[in-house]
């Protein structure tokens, strides 16, 4: 197995290094030891030699001071000398160290130091008679006793002549040594490179060659087999591989014809569609359009266009640029094509096409057909302006009527009449502010309105809503509270149509607010939705709340949440919302029901150029 052969050849390295380790420790020591003792009987040694030289040279002083016939002090002397050198000798002779050589001669040097030292004895007792036999025995100690110091010079040649042979022996014992580990580590050496070819040839051509397959398995090339050399861990490896490969290219052969099912399907379903779709690939060339898409474009191409046409080219470039996708929801961004003799407008959409790892690699356009639609919007709005318009001169007229009746113009009502005529008028009120609100409804949604935009500082449109809506909150008994961040940029607004959004805001939380309620205005710097810095106007009250799901209907046409007795029309935020959106803005509202709830719109910033700076009041 793998991990059987790593494990031998781990065990086998560790081995070597510890035996080298052992080894050398062990010489290490043995060469100390030596070197120790080396030294310290080369000291003892030498200190022995000085000191029987020393003691020599004070027993020839002793026998010298004879002479002077001191007798005492030289029999003292003599003995003390005497005994340092028989101390020396005796330490020299127990010596184990000692060469053959030095032992021999330490024999010689004590034999004759014996000799020596009783006739010195004997010399030292005889009478003082300086008569030829006295000078004969004087002469000859003399002479023994430079006898006895050439031999200690002669032991301590040998001496040192044995200490050259030690560290001689020494030496090669060193060498021996350095010789030992270098076989050592280069059989270490021998072992590690062995080690790695067959490591190399047993795990990494192996591993080598799974990585390379396991590459080209990735870009897609499956026909892909590695060789199972061996049955340990690399071998259940390859083979694990194996099947892997062989099961990829079983679900491949698979999933091919699903694959061309799903494209049949994926055709089918967009050839079914009835508007025009065209798919552009990364390049911006047309891969694929459906059969309308086809029909379209062979009519475009009898008309003189041989592409997309220029607003639809200019938004797939904006997107592209961008990154975020085309939606539009409002009539007035479709498109007119004039197409054998007609006119029909179509709603681009455009939307960016991304990958797993959200790289756009492609655009779909859909080009919504709304003709018919736009054609019957148009008229109803024709039909509501009309009727409406029709309306009102009667209204107006019936309106100034029970004016005149109620201020008793033609004479006195009763209390009754009184009250009938009151009920009336604010019938006839409220009747004509709802035909007031379609006729401008209908205004907006006929098409793009020329906006009077000026450069005006938030604080002006907040403080003009507040002075026309001051006296209304205080009959209501609700107080009115602004909080305006300091230093806000200026927008570019039409002032009176944005009048009418906040002040229909403030109308709507003055209407659901309880008595001794709060509302609260703030003006403040927020992001847009696609991340642009804009203003944020917001209305909260202390109402009753909205609930969510009819949070998403509240801006329609004549919608108005079920249970409400207020009375309206539910046009008001219907006509906000189309001015916010007149002025590239959002509007929303954010509410839970028992919490009140808190209206808003965000407007961008003003351009730098092209709008006046104003900050009147108006």
């Amino acid at each position: 197995m793998l991990r059987t052969r790593l494990t031998l050849g781990l065990v086998c390295l560790l081995l070597i290094l510890l035996s080298m380790g052992l080894y050398s420790i062990t010489q290490c020591g043995e060469l100390g030891n030596r070197i120790e003792a080396i030294t310290r009987d080369n000291v003892g040694s030498g200190r022995n030699i000085q000191q029987m030289k020393r003691s020599g040279a004070a027993m020839t002083g002793a026998l010298l001071s004879l002479v002077t016939n001191d007798h005492v002090r030289s029999g003292t002397d003599f003995v003390a000398a005497s005994k340092s050198f028989n101390e020396a000798l005796a330490e020299e002779s127990s010596r184990h160290s000692a060469s053959p050589e030095e032992k021999n001669q330490i024999a010689k040097l004590t034999a004759t130091y014996a000799v020596y030292d009783k006739s010195a004895r004997a010399f030292l007792l005889s009478p003082d008679q300086p008569d030829v036999a006295w000078r004969a025995t004087a002469y000859s100690l003399g002479q023994s006793t430079a006898q006895l110091l050439d031999m200690v010079d002669r032991l301590g040649l040998m001496h040192e002549k044995g200490l050259s042979s030690g560290n001689q022996v020494t030496h090669e014992a060193v060498i021996s040594t350095i010789r030992s580990l270098i076989l050592l580590m280069m059989t270490a050496g021998i072992v590690a490179i062995y080690a790695s070819m067959r490591l190399r040839r047993g795990l990494l051509e192996p591993l080598t060659s799974v990585t390379s397959s396991i590459r080209q398995v990735g870009e897609g090339n499956l026909d892909q087999t590695v060789p199972v050399l061996s049955e340990d861990e690399l071998g259940v490896l390859a083979t694990s591989f194996n099947q892997m490969a062989a099961q990829l290219r079983q679900y491949k052969a698979n999933t091919s014809d699903e694959l061309v099912r799903l494209t049949m399907t994926i055709r089918s379903t967009l050839a079914s569609f009835p508007d025009p779709i065209f798919v552009l690939n990364s390049q911006g060339a047309v891969e694929f359009r459906n059969p309308e898409a086809d029909q379209l474009a062979l009519k475009l191409l009898f008309a003189g266009v041989t592409r997309l046409p220029e607003k639809v080219d200019q938004k797939v470039e904006e997107v592209r640029a961008s990154g975020q996708d085309y939606l539009p929801t409002l009539f007035k961004d479709a498109i007119k094509f004039h197409i054998d003799g007609q006119d029909f407008y179509f709603l681009p959409r455009i939307v960016l096409l991304r990958d797993d790892h959200r790289e756009v690699f492609g655009v779909a356009v859909i080009l919504e057909n709304v003709t018919r639609m736009l054609l019957l919007d148009d008229v109803k709005s024709n039909l509501v302006a009309t009727v409406s318009h029709e309306l009102k001169t009667p209204l107006t007229s019936v309106r100034m009527a029970l004016y005149l009746l109620h201020e008793k113009a033609v004479g006195p009502l009763n209390e009754k009449q009184a009250d009938l005529v009151a009920t009336g008028r604010e019938d006839a009120d409220r009747l004509l502010k709802t035909l007031n609100d379609l006729l401008d409804l209908a205004k907006l949604e006929q098409g793009p309105t020329q906006l009077d935009l000026h450069r005006f500082a938030p604080s002006v449109l907040v403080e003009n809503a507040m002075r026309e809506m001051r006296e209304i909150a205080r009959a209501a008994e609700i107080e009115l509270k602004t909080e305006i961040a300091p230093d806000l940029p200026e927008v570019g607004i039409d002032l009176l149509r944005m009048d009418y959004v906040i002040t229909n805001l403030i109308a709507n939380a003055i209407k659901y607010s309880p008595k001794s309620g709060e509302i609260l205005v703030r003006a403040d710097l927020r992001k847009t939705r696609d991340a642009q810095p804009g203003v944020r106007f917001s209305v909260k009250d202390q109402g009753p709340g909205i609930s969510t799901e009819h949070q998403e209907h509240i801006f329609e046409r004549f919608y108005r949440v079920p249970g409400t007795m207020k009375s309206g029309a539910g046009l008001g935020l219907s006509i906000a919302r189309e001015v916010v959106v007149m002025h590239q803005g959002e509007i929303g509202v954010i509410s839970q029901p028992g919490q009140g709830s808190e209206f808003f719109f965000i407007l961008p910033l003003a351009p730098s150029v092209e709008t006046k700076p104003s900050s009147r009041i108006v």
